[in-house]
C-alpha cells in the first residue's frame, strides 16, 4: 500500500505542480504600427495642389496674399499660376457676402489706346466671370480697365511690358 500511496503522491504531486506552473499566453497577432510618414499637403490652401505645385508655379504661401494675375502678350487668356489665384480669391470671398470686388485690366503700351482699354476690359471680365463660377458671385463685382494708363514699370522693354499685363484684385 505504499508503493500505492507513494505512486498516487507522485501523480497528485505532478498534477499540482502543473497546474500551478506557467500559463501559456496565446500571441494576439496585431499590425505593426504605421512606418512615420512625413506629412505631404496634397491639398494646400484648398487649391488643389500640393505646395510643391504652388512653389513651381510660384506662389510662395496663400494665393491670396498676389492680389495681381498675369497675362501674355494680347491675349485675355487665364493662365493656370492666375487661375490659381483667382480661384482662392474665390473661396474667400464666397463666405464674405457683400464684399465690393474691383478688377482693374490694364495693358503694356504697345497697341492702340481704344484696343488696349478693350483689351484691358476683357482681362477683368474674364477674370469676373472666373470667380463668379468659382463662388464669388454674391458680392458685387467692378470690372475697369486702364489700358495702357497706369503702367507699373515705366521701361519699354520685355520685362515692363509684362508686369504691366495684368488685372489687379481689390476689394
Amino acid at each position: 500500500m505504499n508503493n500505492k500511496m507513494s505512486g498516487a503522491l507522485v501523480v497528485a504531486l505532478l498534477l499540482t505542480l502543473t497546474a500551478c506552473g506557467k500559463k501559456e499566453t496565446v500571441a494576439v497577432e496585431t499590425a505593426p504600427p504605421p512606418a512615420e510618414q512625413p506629412a505631404v499637403d496634397n491639398n494646400a490652401f484648398g487649391t488643389g495642389y500640393s505646395v510643391s505645385d504652388l512653389e513651381a508655379m510660384g506662389i510662395m504661401g496663400d494665393p491670396t496674399n498676389y492680389r495681381t494675375v498675369f497675362f501674355a502678350y494680347d491675349s485675355s487668356e487665364i493662365a493656370e499660376r492666375s487661375r490659381v489665384i483667382i480661384e482662392a480669391h474665390s473661396r474667400a470671398l464666397a463666405s464674405q457676402s457683400g464684399v465690393e470686388v474691383t478688377l482693374e485690366g490694364h495693358c503694356d503700351e504697345r497697341g492702340t489706346r481704344e484696343y488696349n482699354l478693350a483689351l484691358g476690359e476683357r482681362r477683368a471680365q474674364g477674370v469676373a466671370r472666373l470667380m463668379s463660377a468659382a463662388g464669388a458671385g454674391n458680392n458685387p463685382t467692378q470690372s475697369v480697365s486702364y489700358g495702357e494708363e497706369r503702367p507699373v514699370a515705366l521701361e519699354h522693354n520685355d520685362s515692363a511690358w509684362s508686369q504691366n499685363r495684368r488685372v489687379e484684385i481689390l476689394y
